[in-house]
């Protein structure tokens, strides 16, 4: 059998990842000094006000090889013998590496004679659901019994076809988190300007600047009417605590571009830390990432 397992920086719904049989690894955030899991004991919904009383900016901290291992030899034991790990970007966490340390861990203690055992780890160079939709995919795949090749073609096939364009409105959260600067924050602040982000070999990039929360979702339908492919396929609505704004990017993209919007997922904690819980973007099919 071939198991799909993932990070909860991925924001699989828990109704996707028991349908499909995902694992999801929870990461550790800590919020005035109290540890937690990310999707196990708290929702995305349950972690914005968490997140907007904290005294401090909370913090992430990695998922360790040992507990990849732990995770990697229970599926081994449940009759999984392929494994195919899909993380969050490696330029922004240690949590690929970690992956491979534990595969490597994992190989190198199974006992010979025992039916072979194949671990994949991949780089999804992404956040969020740019990467969880291709988790889903990929673990639907593996259900309708997709030999585990055609998987892996189909995963690098789908994260380098999907480019997303992303918006923040509040940059205090961007500010403490050191993604952008304090004086660039103070100047955002004063004008009114709000940055446009993408995500470029794993990193996140400021593309555009824009003056006000609403020209953003004009932006990024400007981004979608470049940059998408013209093969018709949809996209995906990534939000946190947004939903004026999430309504109308995705009703004028569905008005400018004609195509079906299709699906609305939360931005979990891991990128909310960072990003703060007004983050919102779309997910659009290109021919490929520029």
């Amino acid at each position: 059998m071939l198991k799909i397992i993932t990070d909860s920086a991925a924001d699989v719904p828990r109704s996707e990842a028991e349908e499909y049989g995902i694992r999801v690894m929870p990461i550790p955030i800590t919020v005035d000094g109290t540890t937690y899991r990310e999707g196990v004991d708290f929702t995305s919904e349950e972690y914005y006000p968490m997140l907007l009383g904290a005294s401090t900016i909370p913090t992430t901290a990695q998922i360790t090889p040992m507990e990849f291992a732990s995770a990697f030899l229970e599926e081994i034991a449940a009759g999984n013998r392929e494994l195919i790990c899909v993380t969050i970007t490696a330029r922004g966490s240690g949590i690929y590496n970690a992956a491979c340390l534990a595969k490597n861990m994992v190989l190198e203690e199974l006992p010979a004679g025992e039916a072979p055992v194949t671990i994949e780890v991949v780089d999804s160079g992404a956040y969020t659901y740019v990467y969880g939709h291709v988790v889903v995919k990929a673990a639907k795949a593996a259900k309708e019994g997709t030999p585990l090749p055609e998987v892996l073609e189909l995963i690098h096939r789908e994260l380098e076809s999907h480019q997303v364009y992303f918006g923040l409105t509040n940059l205090d959260f961007a500010k403490k988190s050191g993604r952008i600067t304090s004086t660039a924050a103070f100047v955002g602040e004063l004008l009114g300007f709000r940055p446009l982000l993408t995500i470029h070999n794993g990193e996140t990039d400021t593309i555009q600047k824009v003056r006000g929360d609403h020209k953003l979702v004009s932006a990024m339908v400007e981004k979608f009417q470049n940059q998408a492919s013209s093969d018709g396929r949809g996209f995906y609505i990534v939000h946190a605590q947004s939903p004026e704004l999430t309504k109308d990017l995705r009703k004028a993209l569905e008005k400018a571009t004609k195509r079906k919007c299709l699906g609305e997922y939360l931005i979990g904690a891991s990128v909310t830390t960072n990003a703060g819980p007004t983050v919102f973007g779309v997910i659009v099919p290109v021919d490929k990432i520029i």
